[in-house]
């Protein structure tokens, strides 16, 4: 790769990702995104120190470095869904799962495959079913990155959304492709086709250009990256009420107004699928003052989370009325704009702390007792 050899290339890749990993432990080091950042860059690190090490001489290092190398798949998801999913609950499948990989792994690694016909399920088991867990983190790391982007309203993430896409994503996967490659080869006696692995000139070169743009664009970037790696603040429930909090400080009180009229009188928010695209151009202002207002001023980091503080509203009265207590609660979820009941249940959850039956079954109990007090 342009005349230089592979420790040139490792040695500039190394140097990267050393400084990425550097950077965000001394400067970010308080927030999760900062240090999951630091860790990724060093399970990267990790992998291309695996091409120094000789693992017939330092089989211990070698061992240790080919660990936090196998981690850098969970790490990448981890770093993708604590920045892309707001008021994230890390779910405890993927803890195990990604702890049920990296064992496979490491119990693979210490006792070793190796090509005798007795360890062909070993190594299947230790080596290609874990590998597809890993590119099954990666996919999904991606598919996290891109899933809300047209929803999301903090400008500065916006951002870092696409680029993290095209950058760690491929990255990663470039590296657990090679991976597949050097399992299919395991088994070259049993297929009909040859598969040439990717040079890993090629590959450590790849990494170190990808690493050197994302360290030029984060300290290009220093005072958005700060916004980009906090932590989701908590939505304050603001759900039987949602209009503008007039004590706030607020721009332009009379166009705060205008949005919740218009989605109060008209119920756009019952409207599935209602972008905020759609409703800027309603409201006749550009979509990125619009983004911004809802942002900066009412507080909201997803668009999703601004409407469904109207929708669970809603849901809440239809819910607590005595005339609507027959009602199914699939119909009353479609009615206020969730397309899957199941989306309805966890949003309503997550804001209301209490199922829509628990919910429903406290307001018609107390009801009952208010009645039972006129009655008396």
């Amino acid at each position: 790769m342009l005349g230089m050899s592979l420790d040139t290339i490792s040695a500039l890749a190394i140097s990267q990702l050393g400084f990425m990993c550097l950077f965000f432990l001394i400067y970010h080091r308080h927030q999760l995104i900062g240090r999951l950042l630091a860790l990724y860059s060093f399970c990267l690190a990790s992998y291309v120190l695996t091409s120094y090490i000789d693992g017939s001489v330092y089989p211990v290092a070698d061992y240790i470095a080919m660990r936090f190398a196998t981690m850098g798949p969970a790490a990448l998801w981890l770093l993708a869904f604590y920045l892309f999913v707001d008021n994230a609950k890390l779910p405890k499948t993927a803890l195990g799962i990604m702890l049920f990989y990296m064992i496979l792994r490491g119990y693979g690694a210490m006792v070793g495959t190796g090509d005798s016909p007795s360890f062909e399920t070993l190594y299947l088991l230790c080596y290609v079913i874990p590998q597809i867990i890993m590119m099954g983190f990666c996919g999904h790391a991606v598919y996290l990155a891109i899933q809300d982007l047209g929803n999301d309203l903090v400008e500065s993430r916006r951002r870092v959304r696409v680029p993290f896409v095209v950058a760690m994503g491929m990255l990663v996967t470039a590296i657990l492709i090679r991976g597949f490659v050097v399992a299919f080869q395991h088994y070259a006696d049993q297929l009909t086709f040859t598969i040439t692995p990717m040079s890993v000139e090629l590959l450590f070169f790849y990494m170190f250009l990808i690493t050197l743009v994302f360290n030029i664009t984060s300290m290009r970037l220093q005072s958005d990256a700060l916004q980009v790696i906090l932590l989701p603040r908590k939505q304050q429930a603001r759900l039987l009420s949602p209009v503008p909090n007039t004590h706030s400080k607020v721009d332009n009180p009379a166009l705060v107004q205008k949005i919740y009229e218009e989605l109060k009188q008209e119920k756009l928010y019952a409207r599935p699928g209602l972008t905020i695209g759609e409703l800027a151009k309603r409201l006749a202002i550009q979509e990125y003052r619009l983004r911004r207002l809802i942002n900066n001023q009412l507080g909201y980091r997803n668009f999703n989370q601004f409407l469904n503080e109207f929708r669970i509203a809603e849901a809440c009265k239809r819910l607590a009325s005595t005339s609507h207590h027959r009602e199914q609660i699939a119909n009353i979820a479609f009615d206020v704009g969730y397309s899957a009941l199941s989306s309805f249940n966890k949003s309503f959850k997550d804001l209301m702390k209490v199922t829509p039956t628990q919910y429903r079954d406290a307001a018609l109990q107390e009801s009952q007792e208010e009645y039972r007090k006129i009655a008396n």
